[in-house]
C-alpha cells in the first residue's frame, strides 16, 4: 500500500528518499515559445554535462558558461542546447538533466 503524505514538504522527503531529485518538476526540453526556448537553454548552460554534450555537437571543447550562454543569446540560438538537453533528459533528477 501507498503512504499517504499531507504536506509539500513530507512529499518533497518521499521523493527524495525513493532517488527523485526533481522535486517533482516536469521539464519540457522543447518548449513552443521563443523565450521559453531560451529560458531552457540557458538552464542548460548552467550544466556542465549539458555543456560537454552540446560544446561537442557544435565543435567546441571546453565550453564555458559564458561561452555557451553567448551562442543561445546570440549566436546559434536555443536549438544546439535542447537537443543536448533531450539526449539527457533524465525525469528524476534535477532539473530533469542526467549525467553520461
Amino acid at each position: 500500500a501507498e503512504e499517504k503524505v499531507y504536506s509539500t514538504n513530507a512529499r518533497n522527503m518521499m521523493r527524495l528518499s525513493n532517488g527523485d531529485a526533481s522535486g517533482g518538476s516536469v521539464y519540457d526540453n522543447n518548449p513552443s515559445s521563443t523565450k521559453a526556448r531560451m529560458r531552457r537553454a540557458m538552464v542548460g548552460c548552467k550544466s556542465s554535462a549539458a555543456r560537454s554534450v552540446a560544446g561537442e555537437s557544435i565543435g567546441m571543447k571546453n565550453f564555458s558558461e559564458k561561452e555557451c550562454n553567448m551562442e543561445v543569446m546570440n549566436g546559434r540560438g536555443a536549438g544546439f542546447m535542447l537537443e543536448a538537453l533531450t539526449q539527457l533528459d533524465c525525469p528524476t533528477c534535477p532539473y530533469g538533466i542526467g549525467s553520461r
